[in-house]
């Protein structure tokens, strides 16, 4: 279903790509004609599977592995992706990973593997993405994906909370730094959403979730990806240091 005309054409990274959130991201870009570039952590089969269900849009998909916690792993993938598709229009920072987590139990190594994988990754990727729009002058757009618990905490998941509200004052600081250069930077800040991820805790609590939740369901990663299309096009051009938050209700933040 093509939404947003203007996508035709315009060069995405997607950043954890195959699967979630990530997955319905990039097929919702190329589905409206745009390129994309994502990658994958072990999921090769999954990305393999999704490039394959996208071959009969015409648009050029890539994909490749890239640990984003590493930056010069990240340096490679972002160079193979320019190879490919050419310079980048649309940066969507999804990579991340929720983990359970006692602060009096919670070792370094995992505080640091959270950190480095949801936060650290963004400002590798955003890195290299705003210095090739300035230099192509490119009027570009990134979204960055944070989440409910970066907003209000999340008891037991206070490194991945803490990653997320960081990346909300980032979405702000940047979108008062890039705005003069032409590039928007927004944030989609989804709640529960139905993924893998997430699928343990949603089949142990999925009555007390749905409980607290005035819509009555879990949002779907398709949920999620609409937002970031949007925030993405033209349609929001005024838009930019937005948090906007998907969670059918779950919690209401102004």
């Amino acid at each position: 279903m093509v939404l947003f005309e203007d996508m035709k054409g315009k060069n995405v990274i997607v950043t954890g790509g195959s699967r979630g959130i990530g997955a319905a991201t990039v097929d919702l870009f190329a589905r409206n004609g745009a390129n994309v570039a994502f990658n994958y952590n072990k999921n090769f089969r999954a990305s393999d599977q999704l490039k394959n269900s996208l071959s009969k849009t015409g648009v050029k998909i890539f994909f490749d592995e890239c640990d984003v916690s590493d930056y010069q792993e990240v340096q490679r993938f972002f160079e193979r992706s320019t190879e490919n598709l050419g310079h980048i229009h649309i940066l969507v920072n999804n990579a991340g990973i929720w983990e359970y987590g006692k602060i009096d139990e919670m070792s370094v190594d995992e505080w640091r593997r959270t950190v480095q994988i949801n936060l650290d990754s963004v400002y590798y990727f955003t890195h290299l993405v705003t210095r090739q729009m300035k230099a192509n002058q490119t009027k570009g757009n990134i979204v960055n994906i944070a989440s409910t618990a970066g907003q209000r905490g999340e008891a037991l998941h206070s490194h991945y909370a803490a990653t997320k509200g960081a990346i909300i004052s980032l979405t702000k600081s940047l979108a008062s730094e890039l705005g003069p250069s032409g590039i928007r930077v927004n944030c989609v800040a989804p709640g529960w959403v139905s993924t893998d991820m997430s699928a343990k805790a949603i089949a142990e609590q999925g009555e007390q979730i749905i409980s607290g939740i005035p819509l009555g369901f879990i949002p779907e990663a398709k949920d999620i990806a609409y937002p970031i299309l949007f925030l993405a096009s033209d349609a929001a051009r005024a838009i930019t240091g937005e948090i906007f938050n998907v969670n059918a209700g779950n919690v209401l933040c102004g």
